[in-house]
C-alpha cells in the first residue's frame, strides 16, 4: 500500500477512535424511559449481619440518561450501647387522634413528617431488559418488568444472597400521593419481606395489610389496628398507620408492636411503649399512571441496640392483589 493512503487510513482509524470515545463519554440519549416510565418508588437491603444496610427511595429517570433519586437510609451498626430508642424512633409528627387511642406515631429517625431525603444524580442504561444505573460511588442493576395496568417493576440483580430490592413505577408525579382512606379502602397488600435482625442472615418471607383489622381515625390521617380493647393488654397489637399527601406526598408512616412486649417494656400502656418504641417501618406509595394506589415499598429500621435479635432492618414491597406478580 503506498504510504500516502497508509497515513490516510490510520488517521481515519484514529479520528473514529476519538468520535467513539467521546460519545460513550456523553450522557446517554435515551429513546425511551425504563419500561416506558419516569418514576419509580423503590426499596433495598444490603450488608453483612451486623452491618446491613436499608435504603428507601423515588427515582426519577430522565430522557437524556440521568436519574435523580432522593433517598432515607439506615445502617444496622450505627449505633451504640443501649437507651438508643427515645432518638432512633422519634414521632412522626402524626398521632392516632380520633381513633380508640390517642397515640403517638414513630418512624425512623429522618424520616419524620416534612423531612426530605438525601440526594444524588446518576445516569442510566437499558439492555436487554436490564436496567443500570451508575451513581457516584456504586452501580445498580434492576431487571425490569413493564408491568400491566400503567404499572412498571423491577426487582435488583445481584449475587449476594443479602441483598433484595424491589421497584414500582409509574408517570405518576412523585409529589402526588393519596390519602390514607385510599389505603383502607384497597383492603389488602401483600408482597415479599426480607428481614434481618442483629447478628443473624437475611430471611425472607412475607408481609402484608388487611383492612379488616383497621379503624380508620376520625382526623382523616390515620389508622389504628382494632385488636386494643381486650382486658388483658398482653394480647393486644397495637399498629398505627398515617398519611398526609398534602403535606407527606407519597409518605407513609407505621409502627406497630405486640402486646406482651409492650407491657414488658411498659406496664399499664396503652400506646406503644415509650422506652421501646415498636417496629419503626418508613414507606413509599406506589401509584399506576393515573395516580390510583396499587401497592407500598418500605423498610424496616427498628434501630435501638447491637444486640442479638435487636436492631431489625428489612426491606419489602407488597402490591394489591390483581399486581402480585410485579413483586414475586
Amino acid at each position: 500500500m503506498p504510504i500516502g493512503r497508509h497515513l490516510r487510513t490510520a488517521a481515519i482509524a484514529i479520528i473514529l477512535a476519538l468520535i467513539c470515545s467521546l460519545t460513550s463519554a456523553l450522557p446517554a440519549r435515551a429513546a425511551s424511559l425504563p419500561a416506558g416510565r419516569a418514576n419509580y418508588v423503590v426499596s433495598a437491603i444490603a450488608g453483612r449481619p451486623g452491618a446491613m444496610v436499608v435504603r428507601l427511595a423515588m427515582y426519577q429517570f430522565l430522557t437524556d440518561g440521568r436519574v435523580v433519586e432522593q433517598y432515607w437510609t439506615w445502617k444496622q451498626n450505627s449505633i451504640s450501647g443501649k437507651g438508643n430508642a427515645r432518638w432512633t424512633k422519634p414521632s412522626s409528627g402524626y398521632r392516632t387522634a380520633g381513633c380508640r387511642r390517642n397515640c403517638p406515631i414513630r418512624t425512623p429517625v429522618g424520616f419524620q413528617s416534612g423531612r426530605r431525603g438525601w440526594r444524588a444524580t446518576g445516569h442510566w442504561s437499558v439492555d436487554g431488559g436490564v436496567l443500570s444505573i451508575r451513581w457516584p460511588t456504586s452501580t445498580e442493576r434492576w431487571q425490569l418488568d413493564t408491568g400491566t395496568d400503567g404499572v412498571a417493576a423491577g426487582r435488583m440483580i445481584s449475587s449476594d444472597p443479602q441483598v433484595r430490592g424491589w421497584a414500582l413505577g409509574s408517570n405518576a408525579s412523585l409529589a402526588r400521593g393519596v390519602p390514607i382512606r385510599s389505603l383502607y379502602t384497597a383492603q389488602r397488600f401483600y408482597g415479599p419481606l426480607a428481614q434481618n435482625a442483629y447478628g443473624s442472615p437475611t430471611k425472607t418471607t412475607a408481609i402484608g395489610f388487611a383492612y379488616q383489622g383497621y379503624r380508620l381515625c376520625s382526623n382523616e390521617l390515620c389508622m389504628q389496628g382494632a385488636a386494643v380493647t381486650a382486658g388483658d393488654k398482653r394480647t393486644w397489637f397495637s399498629s398505627y398507620w398515617a398519611a398526609n399527601p398534602a403535606r407527606d406526598g407519597r409518605k407513609v408512616f407505621w409502627n406497630f408492636q405486640t402486646g406482651a412486649v409492650n407491657q414488658l417494656e411498659q406496664r399499664g400502656s396503652t400506646c406503644i411503649s415509650a422506652s421501646g418504641g415498636g417496629h419503626t417501618d418508613a414507606l413509599l406509595q406506589a401509584l399506576d399512571d393515573s395516580g390510583r394506589i396499587i401497592g407500598l415499598v418500605g423498610v424496616e429500621a427498628s434501630l435501638n441496640q447491637r444486640k442479638p435479635g435487636q436492631a431489625v432492618v428489612g426491606a419489602f414491597a407488597m402490591t394489591l392483589p390483581t399486581h402480585q406478580s410485579l413483586v414475586f
